[in-house]
This record gives structure tokens, sequence and C-alpha cells, in this order.
């Protein structure tokens, strides 16, 4: 499962918040993250390798240009994406980017900082492929909701343990 997103949307923050320990670092700064970092976790009984990843953005940062591409990788082997916006701002080119490379990845994408002023005005670009949800890494607000669906995609053999994935189930979760 690869975390993904624009720098500082609050990706390191929510592989923090599901480890419930601070494994990442997080500042205010963008571009703290510059390579994957990656921890397996148990969400009730269904074990998960999480990735968090660097932001994805245009950079000419040589190192961060790395972290990138290794993002990029892990999205393209991942099973599924967290893609994670940042709902205090508005939506930007760096965020259709991010979805762009998600986009035939099942996923979910989480708006992040929702307990700020949401700035979203316009409909979310793949917002039919997966489901949306309102979120605050720094306050735990929807945690438990997003454990809750991921679970639920396992135990109902959305994706197995192989992972094998169901396409067509995951799409109708997503209409639901």
């Amino acid at each position: 499962t690869a975390i993904i997103g624009k720098p500082n949307a609050g990706k390191s923050s929510l592989l923090n918040a599901i480890l419930k320990e601070d494994r990442a670092i997080v500042t205010e700064y963008e571009g703290t993250t510059r390579d994957t970092i990656e921890e397996f976790v148990n969400i009730e009984g269904v074990p998960l390798k999480l990735i968090d990843t660097a932001g994805i953005r245009d950079t000419k940062d040589e190192v961060e240009k790395i972290g990138i591409e290794k993002a990029k990788k892990s999205i393209e082997q991942c099973d599924f994406v967290i893609c994670i916006l940042d709902a205090s701002g508005e939506f930007e080119s760096e965020d259709y980017e991010v979805l762009e490379q998600a986009k035939d990845k099942p996923g979910v994408i989480l708006l992040n900082k929702w307990d700020l002023k949401n700035q979203y005005k316009e409909e979310i670009p793949f917002s039919d492929q997966k489901k949306i949800m309102p979120f605050s890494a720094l306050q735990g607000k929807g945690l438990k909701e997003l454990e809750e669906y991921l679970n639920d995609l396992f135990i109902k053999d959305s994706i197995d343990y192989d992972g094998k994935i169901d396409i067509e189930e995951i799409n109708k979760r997503i209409n639901e």
C-alpha cells in the first residue's frame, strides 16, 4: 500500500497515525521525505505493508528527484494506493499529477487537513474510481473509518493476501 501525495500533504503524518508512533519525520518544510519508509502494520487482523513516499512534484534537487522516482516506482508495484490531498489549500497541478499517477490502481483519496478551512470547490479528478474520505492525520479524525474501509476490502476478498485484486468488486464498493 503506497501512501502518495504532493509535498506536505500529510503522507508521513498518516503513516505515524496508523503506526501510533513517530516513525517518519514530519516538519513544515517541503521535501522532508526523500526515500521510501516501509513499515508493516496489522489492521484488525489484516497485515499491510505501508510505503510512505516522497512528495510528487517538479524539482531541481537531484536527491529529491531520486526520491520522487522511487515514489513513482512504488505506485507501479503496489496493490493499493492511499492518495493524500491537502484540502486546506486549493487543488493544484501537483495534486492532479498524483491522481494521474494512481488512476489505474485501486485506492482511496484522503482529503487531509479537513479540520482546517476546506478550499476544494471543484470536482476531484478520478473521484469516480476511488472512494473519497475527509481526514485529519494530525487529529486522527477519519483514521478509524480508513482502517475499517481497508479491512472491509480484505475481508470481502476485494484484495487478497497474495496481492490479487478484484477490480470489479472494488469498483462496486467505490460506488456504494
